[in-house]
């Protein structure tokens, strides 16, 4: 008669369902530690250190916008070759002295330009600049009181664009 023969048992670390129970949380665990470390090397703030006052200069910015509706005013642009810029605002206003335009690149803020145009006798707003490209600008006319803005309008040499007064949006 034969002895039966005792089979000695494989390591745990041998079976599968041993690395997948244990294994895949320890894999989570470990990139969760590595996400951790890397969002704290790298923090960005989206909070911006003065964002109480950023937020009163968007209030103001939407009345001066409010009351460029209020008035109906309209802003005709135009860029002549030789680089002469005019501008010529219709509205309910007494027209001042000098005004604002603000033409904002939609990627680079180097070429970001703020031009301000003094007021002639004709009551038509000049100044000289360097060309605009083909670019599509935000554009925005604006004086103490009002703003009109504009958002992706070419200014090329020859171009004419109009501006109008529209509501806020909040």
């Amino acid at each position: 008669m034969s002895l039966p023969t005792t089979l000695k048992p494989a390591p745990a670390w041998h079976e599968p369902l041993v690395w997948l129970v244990f294994g895949i949380p320890a894999l989570t665990v470990v990139a969760g530690l590595i996400t951790a470390w890397i969002a704290v090397q790298r923090a960005d703030s989206n909070v911006a250190e003065d964002y109480y006052k950023r937020g009163l200069a968007i209030n103001r910015s939407l009345d001066r916008e409010a009351r460029a509706q209020a008035l109906g005013l309209v802003a005709e642009i135009s860029l002549q070759a030789g680089h002469s810029l005019t501008v010529h605002l219709s509205g309910k206003l007494s027209p001042p002295e000098s005004i604002i335009l603000s033409m904002t690149h939609p990627v680079h803020a180097e070429q970001d330009r703020r031009i301000v145009l003094q007021r002639g006798p004709d009551d038509l707003y000049r100044a000289m600049t360097a060309p605009a490209g083909r670019i599509a600008w935000d554009l925005a006319v604006e004086s103490q009181d009002w703003r009109i803005t504009a958002r992706h309008l070419t200014l090329a040499d020859g171009a004419r664009v109009q501006l109008a007064a529209e509501s806020p949006q909040h």
